[in-house]
């Protein structure tokens, strides 16, 4: 279904712009009709849209199952209803209907519902996400992991000890590196070695009798 033909949607913009809503007995009808008989729900914003009324949406119930058209907006126009209520009104449709029946919306799943409708909510776990944005996520995601596994060289082998796990490199290369010990203990200053006295002794005392002999020779000439 098309982002413009989403029911879910559809009832989302008309709320938001005030748009008239208005249950028919056809999709070319304007002529409001009874929810009990409705076949339609007609959106006049933002453009005319006749979706069928007992058509499922992106809306899921607690127990997996897609609420219709029909119970979404039966739903938002008795929101103001406790949950006792709007149980009783929703008997009452169903009464009337016969063999089709409205969703007897839980607590939490109107809250959901209501949130969304009203703009105050993007995502949920009842609300599945239209097929582009699902598709986009996913490329997404898959970009991004493929962009961290290629910045983790330690996955392709850790000096003779096997391969490490792609997840644990990923997870590796985004911890903080502290350094060695002396790089812990010290800061990034240069640390002198054990060997490095001994090295630069050596330099001092080599500068030391290169400079005696060029005084004594100097000497000697001006003698």
């Amino acid at each position: 279904m098309a982002p413009t033909d989403d029911p879910l949607l559809l009832l989302r913009q008309s709320i938001a712009a005030d748009g008239k809503i208005i249950p028919t007995t056809s999709p070319d009808s304007s002529e409001e009709a009874p929810l009990s008989k409705a076949t339609h729900l007609v959106f006049t914003h933002p453009t005319r849209i006749a979706v069928p009324i007992d058509a499922p949406t992106r809306f899921t119930s607690t127990e997996g199952k897609a609420v219709d058209v029909r119970s979404i907006y039966f739903a938002w126009l008795n929101r103001d209803f406790a949950i006792p209520e709007y149980n009783a009104v929703a008997t009452k449709l169903n009464d009337e209907m016969g063999a089709a029946a409205v969703h007897m919306f839980a607590f939490v799943e109107r809250l959901v519902l209501f949130t969304f409708l009203e703009g105050a909510q993007e995502e949920s776990e009842f609300i599945k996400p239209l097929p582009g944005d699902k598709d986009a996520a996913a490329g997404a995601g898959a970009a991004a992991t493929g962009t961290a596994l290629k910045a983790a060289p330690a996955a392709s082998g850790r000096a003779g000890r096997g391969t490490l796990d792609p997840r644990l490199a990923q997870i590796y290369n985004g911890e903080r590196r502290m350094g060695d010990r002396n790089t812990i203990l010290r800061g990034i200053k240069p640390t002198v070695s054990r060997h490095q006295p001994h090295q630069l002794l050596r330099i001092f005392l080599t500068h030391s009798r290169s400079r005696t002999s060029r005084t004594s020779a100097s000497s000697q000439r001006l003698s």
